[in-house]
């Protein structure tokens, strides 16, 4: 779900790295074309460490569901190890400012 900041479209997402271990991490797009990415972070925002995130179904796995957003707390409700939901709160300002 993008969420629209005076910045640009700050979007939630997942990938996956060569260990086959899946982080979330948020990316800034263009206002007026979403199609431009202008920045992302380097860093995951969220990666499995917890047991209720490494061990299931499919372990070492978080990925975004949905989010809502009040004032400068998002609160993301993501998959673990696709077994299971979570809820984590993010800093909406935090998450823009790891952002170079």
């Amino acid at each position: 779900m993008p969420i629209r900041t005076e910045r640009g479209w700050q979007l939630l997402y997942h990938g996956v790295d060569s260990q086959l271990r899946y982080s979330m991490g948020a990316a800034l797009l263009d206002l007026n074309d979403p199609a431009r990415v202008i920045d992302r972070t380097e860093e995951p925002l969220l990666a499995p460490e917890a047991p209720y995130e490494t061990e299931g179904f499919f372990g070492n796995v978080v990925f975004s569901c949905g989010a809502t957003v009040q004032g400068d707390v998002i609160r993301m409700y993501y998959g673990v190890a696709d077994t299971a939901l979570a809820c984590a709160e993010l800093s909406l300002s935090e998450i823009l400012d790891a952002m170079s």
